[in-house]
């Protein structure tokens, strides 16, 4: 039997929670905990052992740079995808050079967040 992988997902946009369900529900054996705002986030990565967590970048409470930086200094193996809405290159790159594991933006496109997720739970 597989091993379960923790997964923690913090998304406001109620669209964009439905179709990372939908991806997930193919995934295989995974343990999933929604969160509803950045202190929310830090408490869980604090305090849970993850194995990935999947940000929405317009979540609530805090800038999504200082909350990268964070999760980052405190928990640097945690692979991080990021969904943002914004699409310009000077913001993939910045969110990148923090280490984020993949930056996928709005629509997103279930079959690429698919492989993404699939890859960073290996």
């Amino acid at each position: 039997m597989p091993e379960t992988k923790s997964i923690l997902s913090a998304i406001s946009d109620e669209d964009v929670k439905g179709q990372v369900f939908e991806v997930l529900d193919e995934i295989e054996t995974y343990s999933l905990t929604w969160v509803v705002d950045s202190g929310d986030l830090l408490l869980k990565i604090l305090d849970t052992d993850i194995d990935l967590a999947i940000i929405d970048e317009n979540l609530a409470g805090m800038v999504s740079s200082k909350l990268i930086k964070i999760i980052k200094k405190s928990r640097p193996r945690i692979p991080l995808i990021i969904i943002s809405s914004g699409n310009s290159k000077e913001e993939f790159a910045r969110v990148l050079e923090q280490g984020v594991f993949y930056f996928i933006m709005k629509p997103i496109n279930g079959e690429e967040l698919k492989r993404v997720v699939e890859s960073a739970l290996r």
